[in-house]
Formats: C-alpha cells, structure tokens, sequence
C-alpha cells in the first residue's frame, strides 16, 4: 500500500510543476530516435536502483547490436558480450583467466526479473518501448530538471500497464534519467551517467 501511494504521489508530483504542452512531446519522442537511428555507438556508466537491488555497470553498445556489459556491482569483474550476428552471449563470470560460457540472450541466468534480455538493453529498444506506450497511452511535457549539471527536458508517458519518466539530454537527445512504474506499483530508476556518443572506440572490446 506504501509503495502504491508513494508512486501516486510521484506522478501528481510530476504533473503539477507544469501544464502539458501538447504538440510538442511526441516530435521529441521522434528526434531521440532519429538521434540514435544517426549514432554508430556509445559508451555510458548505468546506475539503476529497483525494488531490492542496485545495479552498476559500464555499458558500451555498437551497431548493428553488439553490447558489453562490465559489471561493477553486483559480481564485480562479470563481463558479458552480446554478438548480434551469432545471436549468442559470451559470459566471463568471475576473471578474464577463466573460460566464458555462451548463452542464448533469453537464458534465465542473465534475463532479469522483469524479463529484461541483453538483446533489448540499448537506448534505441528503450526510445522504442516508450513510444509505443505513447500511441497507446497520454504524453506530457514537464518542467525541465537537472541531471548531471544538464538543465533536461522531460517526458511523462503514460500507458495502459507501464508509465515512464525521461529526462532527456538537451544536445545528445537521447535519456539520460529514466523511471519506470509498473502497474503493480513496482518501479525502476535507471541513470545514463557519462553518457558518451560515437567517441574512439576499439572493436575488440566485443570480442569475447
């Protein structure tokens, strides 16, 4: 009952800094997906809070879909790498020293609670989740917030069993605070911190 409150509060707290601006929220929703369609790759430190854990990892993605994930926090010195054209997962439990196991990006050992797969952790499948709730559901701009010294736009999408909150970057387009309520009252806060786009990057950091 506490948790359903305080996510009711939250959404009448969003809502009450500023009254919608319609017309204006979905064509931001079509340029941060025309900013990442643009991108070839990018680097960030993701941060995510949900109901019991927090997750720290260093997360760097490549078209067409290779990701890396290095795991800081939980099992420190995991690292895990997604190839898009084997369809396969290379995890490296522990230390590089030991051998990796390859997985289907749906195996249970690394599909989270909420049915979360590697294949569909990128900002692009995020930017695409969030405007298909928009269709279905209601847009609202808000007031501006900062994050990480960057004065955001922000975005409350409303739908049928998911709401987000994004806070979007005012130059690279592209979220870099997002909050995710569940109808269940359940919810996710997730930080893009150092988000780095299209910067040097080697392509052996995808090799497993």
């Amino acid at each position: 009952m506490i948790r359903r409150v305080t996510s009711f509060l939250l959404l009448l707290a969003c809502l009450a800094v500023v009254p919608p601006v319609w017309g204006e929220e979905r064509p931001l929703l079509d340029r941060m997906l025309e900013r990442f369609d643009a991108l070839d790759h990018y680097t960030t430190l993701l941060d995510s809070e949900g109901e019991d854990d927090r997750n720290r990892i260093i997360y760097t993605y490549k078209k067409p879909g290779f990701i890396r994930m290095d795991f800081i926090h939980p099992h420190k010195g995991a690292r895990l790498i997604y190839n898009p054209h084997e369809e396969q997962v290379s995890l490296r439990p522990f230390a590089t020293r030991l051998p990796a196991f390859t997985l289907s990006p749906d195996n249970p050992l690394i599909t989270d609670p909420k049915g979360h797969t590697v294949d569909r952790s990128d900002i692009g499948a995020l930017i695409r989740s969030v405007r298909r709730y928009a269709r279905e559901g209601t847009v609202t701009r808000l007031a501006p917030e900062s994050v990480q010294s960057h004065l955001c736009p922000r975005l409350l999408v409303e739908g049928s069993e998911v709401t987000y909150l994004l806070w979007v970057h005012p130059e690279l387009l592209l979220p870099v605070k997002v909050v995710k309520l569940y109808a269940d009252s359940s919810q996710e806060t997730v930080f893009l911190r150092d988000l780095k786009v299209d910067g040097p990057l080697d392509d052996a950091v995808f090799e497993p």
